[in-house]
């Protein structure tokens, strides 16, 4: 048995849930409603619909994401399956590692799909300027600014038995990450230029790539690589080579993997 067998089995409990098939509906209907508000509604471009959708993708994907992984191990651990799987036998590197994968399977899905069905909405109503070789770029970003979140999930549910811290770390993590990094960076880059708030108008470069940090920001300039979004323009007008796009595909990779990690280093030598 390995870590394979874990994510099918994920997979399979996971297509037979109504609330991931209310998850992807509900993906659906909010993508096609962004293309629906800039064409019908407003007098928008395609590009302009992405810049919509990047910011409503920005802000709700990593809700999802987390939703789907944050109690994708302590649910079997406080019922007892994850004993009787390790029983069978998986090791726990097996389990961590196919509880990831499958809930990112699980997250991916549903999510491109979404993507696709708003796009060819979006393409339809719009009136030309489509930059069509960019579009799996756009669809391949965002699956993996989403699977940033399922790693930081997974390690989050990897690193503690107790329901409670699970939910309090995922709650925290969202909020640090996508609510509060901004305010937090331009807090402390205040303190260390003794209040001087032209530095937030021309910060350097460690302070560009602190904020780069953020899954949001990395997300942010890798649309704006292939698409003319307002959006992201700090990084993109620096010429800091150390806060291009490939750094920001670099630091999602490592959201992805470096929790899970992490999480994984407290699950080896946990009492179950």
């Amino acid at each position: 048995m390995t870590w394979r067998d874990v994510a099918r089995r994920d997979v399979r409990a996971a297509s037979r849930s109504v609330g991931i098939w209310l998850v992807g509906g509900g993906q659906i209907l909010l993508f096609v409603g962004v293309a629906a508000v800039e064409f019908v509604l407003g007098d928008g471009s395609f590009s302009t619909y992405i810049g919509s959708l990047t910011g409503v993708v920005a802000v709700t994907t990593p809700l999802v994401a987390l939703l789907l992984g944050y109690k994708s191990i302590l649910a079997e651990r406080a019922g007892g399956q994850l004993r009787l799987a390790l029983s069978v036998p998986h090791s726990r590197r097996d389990v961590a590692v196919g509880k990831f994968v499958g809930r990112s399977v699980v997250f991916a899905v549903p999510t491109a799909l979404a993507l696709c069905l708003a796009g060819g909405v979006a393409i339809a109503l719009a009136d030309g300027g489509v930059p069509w070789p960019w579009l799996p770029w756009f669809v391949g970003v965002t699956v993996l600014y989403g699977v940033a979140f399922v790693g930081l999930a997974v390690g989050v549910s990897l690193s503690t038995a107790t329901g409670r811290r699970v939910t309090v770390g995922t709650i925290g993590a969202y909020l640090v990450t996508v609510v509060l990094w901004e305010d937090l960076h331009t807090a402390v880059l205040l303190l260390l230029h003794r209040f001087d708030t032209a530095v937030t108008n021309d910060m350097p470069g460690w302070a560009l790539f602190v904020r780069l940090v953020a899954p949001s920001e990395s997300f942010d300039l890798l649309v704006r690589t292939g698409f003319a979004v307002g959006r992201a323009g700090r990084y993109a007008d620096s010429g800091i080579a150390y806060v291009a796009w490939p750094a920001a595909l670099g630091l999602l990779v490592a959201w992805t993997l470096v929790p899970v990690v992490l999480g994984y280093r407290r699950f080896e030598t946990a009492d179950l």
